[in-house]
C-alpha cells in the first residue's frame, strides 16, 4: 500500500518518474513528469506516451513484465530512439514498478564522436578535447576512465564528491571503498560490457566518512579501429532514491502490519471492483488462501463459508451504490463464524475518486459488533422491564431534576393527582400544599447528601385542590461518575390505610369503652338503685320541683348507664330479611311529631317502594332515628331535612341532609369518638353506637359538612351478606 510519505519521496527525485501497475496503468507521477508532460495530463496509460516518446506500439509491455521479475534494487534499461534519453524500469513490489526517464550517457558520447568524425581533426581536436573535458568534469553523474590495461586513470568531480576519495585513494585502496565481493561484481560486469551486455548494476560502497552509498554503474567500452582502448564507468548516486524506496517499503510494511493487526476485515478494490489487497482478518473470516485473491472480484473468490459466500456474491449492489452516489454506505450482515457462532458485522464501504471525478479505489471495512448487539439487546430488555415497571406500577412515580422540574411521570401519578397529558404540571411545587412548600428544599438536600427519604408521610394537593395523605420515598439518580443529577419520587396513596387505622383505633376505643362501661355500670347501678329507692321513700318530705329534678337526673344517669351497657355487652340480635324502604318510611313517621315540634320539613326521595335487605331491624331503626334527631337539633330555627335513597347491584345508599349550622372541619374529624359531642349536654355515645351498628352490618357511615350550609350523612349498607 502506498502512503503519502512514499509518494513524497518520489516527488523529490529530480527526474521524470512514473509508478505503473502490471497493466501499464499510471498509479502516480511526480512533479517533474507532470511538468514535462503537462499538456497530456488526461492520458492515464503508458501506451498514450508511445507516440510522444517515439516508441513502437506495445513495445513497453514485455519490458514491464520483465521488470516485475527482477530483484528489488535492480532495473532494466530501454534507450529512447531519436533522443539522448533512456527509460529505466525497476520493481517496487509484485504489482508496481518505477518508470524513470534519464539521460543516455552512451548516446551522448557516441554523438560526440560522430561529430568528431565529421569535423577535420586538425581543426577540431582542441575543441573536441575541451568538450570531452567539460562533458566529463561537469557531468552530474560520476565518471571514471579505465585504460586498456584496466588501470583507473581518471575520475570526474562528481564522483569525487560522491565518495570523498581522490583518484590516488581509489587506485591504492579500493578495499576501503568496496568489499572483495563487490570488486568481483564490478569485474564480472566489466567482462559482460566488453561482450556487449552493458546493463547497469547496483553496488554498495563506503564514502570517506564511512557512510553507505548506493551507486548505479554502467560500463561503456571504448573501441577505436577495432582495438580496445579502455572504458568509461558512469556512476549515479542512488542513495537518496534507495533510502526513499526503502523508507517507503518500510512504511508500507509497517502499515501492512498495522492493518493486519486490526480485528476488522479490510478489503481494497480498484475502480473495476478487483481486489488489490485484503488484511489477515479478512482472509481468515472468508477462508481465502494467501495470493488467491489479488486481481479478482469478490464474486470470483472461492469461499469456504456459506454465509460469507453469500455476502461476497451480493456485495456488488452496495459497491455500486457507493460508486454511483459517491458516498459512504453502511449496513449490517449476519455471518456464520468458524466456531459455529453467528456474528453480526457492521460493514462500511467508502469510495475514493481522482480529481477529475473518475473512480480510484474502494475500501470495504467489516466490524464484528456481535457483543455490542448482545449488550444492546440486554439494554433493551432492561429498558423494557424498567419501562414496564414504571408504567404499570400502581404507585405514582415521578422523576425530577435538582431544580424540582418534573422530567417524567407514570400513569399512576396522573391518576392520583388528576392530571392528563394536556395539563400536566412541570414543577413539584404544584403538588405541595402552601404550608409545605419548604419541604421540597429539605428533601433535595437529603437526596444530594445521598441519604434519600423513605416512607415519608405527608400531604399533597390534587389538581382540584383536594389534599390527600401520601407516603413518599425519594431516591437519588446518579450518572456514571456518581454525581446526583436527578431524583425519583414514589408516592403511595395512604388514605385507605389512614381510614383503616382510624377504624382500628375506633374499634380499640370501643373495646376499651366496653370494658370500662361494664365495670362502671356494675359499680354505679347498685348504689344508684339504692339512692333512687330512698328518694322514692322520702318523696313526701322533698319539695316537688326538687324531687322531679332529682328523679329526672336519676333517669338520665340510668340512660347513660344503659348506653354504656349497649357498648359493653353483646346484644341479642336477629338478622332477617327486612323491607328497608318500609323501615325507613316507618322511622320518618315515628319522628314526625318531633319534626313538627321543631318546625322541620321533611322531603323524601325513595328510588323504589320496596327493597329487601338482610339486617337487624331494631339496630337500623336506632341508627336512622339517631341521625335524623341530630339533623333536627342542628336546625334550632327549623329548616328542611332531605332523605334520599338509591342502590347499586351490591349496596344501598341512604343520604340524610340537613340545612343546619354545619360542623367545623376539626370537629368533623372527631365524630364517632366516645365522649365527644357537638351538643352541650351530649355524651358522644350516640354516634359511637351508630358506628358500631353500621360496622357490624359491614357498612360505612360518612359525614360531609360545611359550616353555615349544612351536613350530609351517607349510610352505605350491603344488600347481600
Amino acid at each position: 500500500m502506498m502512503t503519502a510519505s512514499f509518494f513524497a519521496h518520489y516527488d523529490a527525485i529530480p527526474l521524470s518518474l512514473f509508478i505503473l501497475d502490471r497493466n501499464g496503468r499510471i498509479a502516480h507521477r511526480n512533479e517533474y513528469a507532470i511538468s514535462r508532460f503537462s499538456s497530456y495530463e488526461q492520458m492515464d496509460f503508458i501506451q498514450s506516451y508511445e507516440s510522444i516518446l517515439r516508441i513502437k506500439e506495445n513495445e513497453l509491455t514485455p519490458y514491464i513484465n520483465k521488470a516485475l521479475t527482477v530483484k528489488l534494487g535492480e532495473y532494466i534499461s530501454i534507450p529512447l530512439p531519436h533522443s539522448n534519453e533512456m527509460i529505466r524500469l525497476s520493481p517496487i513490489n509484485d504489482e508496481l514498478i518505477t518508470f524513470i526517464i534519464v539521460e543516455d550517457k552512451e548516446a551522448i558520447y557516441k554523438k560526440g564522436q560522430q561529430k568528431d568524425i565529421e569535423t577535420p581533426f586538425n581543426e577540431k581536436s582542441e575543441e573536441l578535447q575541451q568538450q570531452i573535458h567539460s562533458l566529463i568534469d561537469e557531468n552530474p553523474d560520476g565518471i571514471a576512465f579505465i585504460d586498456e590495461r584496466l588501470h583507473l586513470t581518471l575520475i570526474n568531480r562528481s564522483l569525487h564528491h560522491m565518495l570523498g576519495y581522490s583518484l590516488d585513494d581509489l587506485r591504492n585502496a579500493p578495499i576501503a571503498v568496496v568489499d572483495e565481493q563487490t570488486i568481483q561484481t564490478i569485474g564480472r560486469h566489466f567482462e559482460l560490457a566488453l561482450h556487449g551486455d552493458q546493463r547497469p548494476y547496483e553496488i554498495e560502497a563506503s564514502d570517506v566518512h564511512g557512510n553507505c552509498v548506493h551507486l548505479l554503474i554502467k560500463t561503456i567500452p571504448i573501441h577505436t579501429n577495432g582495438q580496445f582502448r579502455g572504458a568509461y564507468k558512469i556512476v549515479k548516486d542512488m542513495t537518496e532514491f534507495k533510502n526513499a524506496q526503502l523508507d517507503a517499503l518500510d512504511q508500507a510494511e509497517q502499515l501492512r502490519s498495522l492493518i493486519d493487526s486490526i480485528p476488522e476485515f479490510i478489503i481494497f478494490k480498484d475502480e473495476n471492483g478487483k481486489i488489490i489487497e485484503m488484511n489477515a482478518y479478512a482472509k481468515r473470516i472468508f477462508g481465502i488462501e494467501e495470493g488467491k485473491y489479488k486481481g479478482r472480484t469478490c464474486e470470483e473468490l472461492n469461499c469456504s463459508s456459506i454465509d460469507a459466500y453469500h455476502l461476497l456474491k451480493n456485495n456488488a449492489k452496495t459497491d455500486n451504490i457507493a460508486w454511483n452516489e459517491k458516498t459512504k454506505v453502511e449496513y449490517e450482515y449476519e455471518l456464520g463464524l468458524a466456531n459455529g457462532d453467528i456474528g453480526t458485522f457492521e460493514i462500511i464501504k467508502a469510495p475514493t475518486f481522482h480529481p477529475n471525478g473518475e473512480r480510484k479505489y474502494l475500501i470495504a471495512i467489516g466490524r464484528d459488533i456481535s457483543e455490542r448487539r448482545e449488550v444492546e439487546k440486554e439494554l433493551i430488555k432492561s429498558q423494557e422491564l424498567i419501562e414496564s415497571i414504571f408504567t404499570t406500577n400502581a404507585d405514582a412515580i415521578s422523576v425530577s431534576n435538582l431544580d424540582k422540574e418534573i422530567i417524567q411521570v407514570n400513569p399512576a401519578f396522573k391518576k392520583l393527582y388528576g392530571y392528563n397529558d394536556g395539563d400536566m404540571i412541570t414543577h413539584l411545587h404544584d403538588i405541595y400544599p402552601d404550608q409545605n412548600k419548604q419541604e421540597a428544599n429539605r428533601i433535595i438536600k437529603a437526596v444530594l447528601d445521598g441519604e434519600g427519604v423513605v416512607d415519608f408521610e405527608t400531604v399533597r394537593v390534587k389538581k382540584d385542590g383536594t389534599q390527600i395523605d401520601v407516603s413518599v420515598t425519594y431516591s437519588p439518580i446518579k450518572d456514571h461518575e456518581g454525581n446526583v443529577t436527578a431524583m425519583s419520587a414514589i408516592t403511595r396513596d395512604i388514605r385507605d390505610r389512614k381510614k383503616t387505622e382510624e377504624l382500628l383505633l375506633r374499634s380499640e376505643k370501643l373495646s376499651a369503652i366496653g370494658q370500662l362501661a361494664a365495670a362502671v355500670a356494675h359499680e354505679v347501678r347498685n348504689p344508684l338503685t339504692s339512692v333512687k329507692g330512698f328518694i322514692q321513700l322520702y318523696k313526701d318530705r322533698i319539695n316537688e320541683e326538687i324531687l322531679e329534678l332529682m328523679l329526672s337526673e336519676m333517669d338520665r344517669i340510668e340512660g347513660i348507664i344503659n348506653e354504656f351497657l349497649s357498648l359493653a355487652r353483646p346484644q341479642a340480635v336477629t338478622y332477617q330479611q327486612i323491607d328497608i324502604m318500609a323501615l325507613t318510611r316507618n322511622v320518618v313517621s315515628l319522628m314526625n311529631p318531633e319534626l313538627l315540634l321543631n318546625k322541620v320539613d321533611v322531603r323524601t326521595v325513595f328510588h323504589t317502594p320496596s327493597l329487601m335487605m338482610h339486617c337487624e331491624k331494631n339496630q337500623i331503626t336506632q341508627v336512622l332515628m339517631n341521625v335524623i334527631k341530630n339533623g333536627i337539633e342542628s336546625m334550632p330555627d327549623g329548616g328542611l331535612l332531605s332523605i334520599t335513597t338509591c342502590n347499586s347491584d351490591t349496596h344501598l345508599f341512604i343520604e340524610i341532609a340537613d340545612k343546619g349550622v354545619g360542623i367545623p372541619k376539626d370537629r368533623l374529624e372527631r365524630l364517632g369518638e366516645p365522649f365527644f359531642s357537638n351538643k352541650d349536654t351530649g355524651t358522644g355515645l350516640g354516634l359511637v353506637v351508630c358506628y358500631k351498628i353500621i360496622h357490624e352490618h359491614h357498612g360505612t357511615i360518612h359525614f360531609d359538612s360545611t359550616v353555615g350550609v349544612g351536613t350530609v350523612v351517607t349510610i352505605t349498607l350491603p344488600l347481600q351478606r
